[in-house]
């Protein structure tokens, strides 16, 4: 933790709290195992075989995966020379389908574990035979991940179980049952036996089996979907992330409240929770999952949309409760003629406490609008990126021999950090003059890094409203590098645009020809105001220069 990131910010303490992890010690869970001597060898050492690994790790965990992942990865935003991406569109979902594959099909995931495991390791590799990159795959690391998941993982070993049940004639007809239900503590246990994962069914299935438990079928054409609250929906999916087959998240892990719970929303970890839980590092449980590079960012994906998922299913259910006054848009259907259910169907009002639907979206902007219309004009435009180089990221990653690109949380939080910090410096200390309010929206760039925008409200004596006042607060010049090198060296490496024009044709900013942000600029002696009410800051002739790339 950083000392920003303190329960309360607006005191000094040498002893702080923080709830950005466990509540403040409210969320209690079970520390992860350290990592098995195989996966801690090809996570940290530095020979070619780890780093071939790592660069196809997805690719692993996916050839060991019981469950397929169904969000749809957006591969072309890695086309560039950016640090690699993991985006993915439309609603994601865990499927799994049945216990061996149709007449005439090959076998896939779960099923790899059960049908023909005398050629396991090539059928796992034919299963990306349509890969570009299958080809370059290990079979003797495909073999020793093989080994330790059947000797350590407890999914694995339930269906090693079904496997051996398969080799007997009566096996068509037989159903594996994966179990929601733990007797045990969540907060002091999450790795269950292989009995209280799974359990074969033969016959007809009785009225004790929960209704929550998943049922997979011995063959079928249609796949199971696995719910998110199922306390093996991540073992099931990332099998090289928890090698063990731990529990997932279990919606009846009870918080640890010293007092009424009325300030939690209930007495249960949420799924935000366990998520942020997992998120944070602690020294005494295994990094495995910290280390694992591109498949960590398709975890924190993952975990999201499970979050997501989370918040939908509570507005879903809870409508009567909390706009039962909005139901008036099924009533104006029946009014206007409708009396078809299907044309008038159940309308599921997604409010406004969602983050990034559209009530959430119009309310913030009409928040906007009445900010303007009580203040006024904005006065100042401010924008921030996060800096994957910023010295606290840099420090952090390579003592643990990562690349900032491979710690997508440890960037978001530093951002937050010194977003926070901005505004503080904007509000408080009224470096450009008394604020009176302010507007900012976060957002993500393509190449993944956080960003703001943020509207100053200037007090009216504090407005910049001469070019003497805009050249007091903006600089569009190139320091002198003798007397400031610090800030020269920033200008030169953070705030210089292309080259672009005839210089360079393919920049990202050349449109039919021309650069879009109308670079390079002319030369003005002073600041002035153009009739759209747009600043033309002053650039003067002095002589400085920098090298951009290859060119002067």
């Amino acid at each position: 933790m950083w000392y920003q990131e303190r329960k309360r910010k607006d005191r000094n303490t040498s002893n702080p709290e923080f709830t950005l992890c466990c509540m403040n010690g409210k969320v209690q869970l079970p520390l992860l195992k350290s990592a098995l001597d195989i996966l801690h060898n090809l996570h940290n050492n530095v020979d070619n075989r780890s780093k071939h690994f790592l660069r196809n790790i997805r690719a692993y965990n996916m050839m060991f995966s019981f469950t397929s992942f169904g969000g749809k990865v957006d591969t072309s935003i890695n086309k560039g020379s950016n640090p690699p991406i993991f985006r993915i569109g439309g609603q994601n979902h865990h499927y799994i389908g049945g216990l061996i594959p149709l007449q005439n099909q090959k076998p896939k995931f779960a099923q790899l574990y059960i049908y023909d495991t005398k050629d396991e390791i090539n059928n796992r590799l034919k299963c990306f035979s349509s890969s570009d990159k299958s080809g370059s795959l290990d079979p003797e690391i495909v073999a020793t991940l093989k080994k330790m998941l059947d000797q350590n993982n407890v999914l694995v070993q339930s269906f090693c179980y079904a496997r051996d049940r398969y080799k007997e004639e009566d096996f068509i007809g037989v159903k594996m049952r994966l179990i929601r239900h733990r007797s045990k503590d969540g907060r002091t246990y999450n790795l269950p036996t292989a009995s209280e994962v799974a359990a074969l069914i033969v016959g007809d299935i009785d009225s004790s089996i929960g209704d929550r438990d998943i049922i997979i079928e011995t063959q079928t054409k249609l796949l199971k979907r696995i719910d998110v609250k199922h306390p093996l929906y991540l073992g099931l999916q990332y099998p090289l992330l928890f090698p063990y087959g731990e529990d997932g998240y279990r919606d009846d892990v009870k918080l640890k409240l010293s007092g009424s719970s009325k300030d939690n929303g209930g007495t249960n970890v949420s799924m935000r929770e366990f998520v942020s839980f997992r998120l944070q590092n602690s020294d005494e449980e295994s990094q495995l999952l910290f280390q694992s590079r591109k498949l960590f960012q398709q975890f924190i994906v993952d975990a999201y949309t499970m979050i997501e998922s989370e918040h939908l299913n509570f507005i879903r259910f809870n409508q009567p409760q909390l706009i039962a006054g909005l139901y008036k848009y099924v009533n104006d259907a029946l009014n206007q003629g409708e009396k078809e259910a299907f044309a008038t169907g159940k309308r599921i009002i997604l409010l406004s406490f969602f983050t990034g639907g559209p009530r959430y979206m119009s309310e913030n902007c009409k928040d906007a609008f009445g900010t303007c219309c009580w203040a006024g004009y904005p006065s100042l435009f401010i924008t921030i990126t996060c800096n994957s180089r910023w010295p606290e990221i840099m420090r952090f990653v390579k003592k643990r021999g990562l690349k900032p690109e491979d710690r997508p949380d440890i960037l978001c939080r530093v951002f937050k950090v010194k977003l926070d910090q901005l505004l503080r410096d904007l509000r408080k200390w009224c470096i450009f003059g008394r604020v009176i309010g302010y507007v900012c929206m976060i957002e993500f760039q393509k190449q993944g890094l956080p960003h703001a925008h943020i509207l100053l409200f200037m007090h009216s004596e504090d407005k910049p409203r001469t070019a003497s006042d805009i050249d007091r607060m903006i600089s569009a010049a190139i320091p002198d590098e003798k007397e400031d090198p610090t800030l020269f060296a920033a200008v030169e490496t953070y705030m210089m645009h292309g080259p672009c024009g005839q210089a360079n044709l393919n920049s990202p900013c050349m449109k039919s020809g021309k650069c879009s942000k109308c670079f390079p600029k002319n030369f003005t002696r002073r600041t002035r105001i153009d009739e759209e009410g747009f600043p033309r800051y002053r650039r003067r002739d002095d002589g400085r220069t920098v090298k951009k790339k290859i060119l002067n």
